[in-house]
């Protein structure tokens, strides 16, 4: 049996008839796909996931650091105030030393945490001499991670001039 070039076609007809669907449903799922990567619904949700993260790591080292020149300014105040009473032989905590009492008097987290008080006599203990007085304490700035490289000494200074020797305080750090 011969097939002829007339039963070719009408062969190749059929196969083409039972492929246009398929080849209708490609190219619709085409259109689809290419018009979803073009469509911009949903780019500001993900453009916002990742620029929020360095948002918040900007936004927290700000504040932490707002933080750290708060206390570094108290540590100042309360060095004076120290250097205040200690250049007039004057012990307002009573039977409590000069530098534990001053330590109690820090308002912020970071003074009365770590911190420490320090008073000390650069050249002697007699009137006319200058006292020094310390506050210090140590900054975590990324106190989640707990690294060492991530923490900073804040230092408060001030000299004063003796007027009277110290006799209701002695030289020394607090506990």
């Amino acid at each position: 049996m011969r097939t002829t070039q007339s039963d070719n076609r009408i062969a190749g007809r059929q196969l083409q008839e039972q492929r246009a669907p398929r080849r209708e449903a490609l190219r619709r799922l085409a259109c689809t796909l290419r018009a979803r990567a073009t469509d911009e619904r949903g780019q500001a949700l993900a453009e916002f996931a990742l620029v929020l993260p360095i948002l918040l790591v900007v936004l927290f080292g700000i504040f932490e650091f707002g933080l750290a020149l708060n206390s570094e300014n108290d540590e100042t105040h309360l060095a004076n105030e120290v250097a205040r009473y200690a250049i007039v032989n004057q012990n307002p905590g009573g039977s409590e030393e000069l530098q534990q009492w001053a330590k109690q008097q820090g308002d912020s987290n970071f003074l009365t945490s770590s911190g420490k008080i320090c008073v000390s006599f650069p050249e002697g203990a007699e009137a006319g001499k200058p006292v020094k007085v310390e506050a210090t304490s140590i900054v975590k700035w990324l106190p989640v991670l707990n690294l060492k490289a991530a923490t900073t000494e804040l230092t408060g200074r001030a000299y004063m001039r003796l007027e009277a020797a110290p006799t209701n305080y002695k030289a020394g750090c607090s506990k």
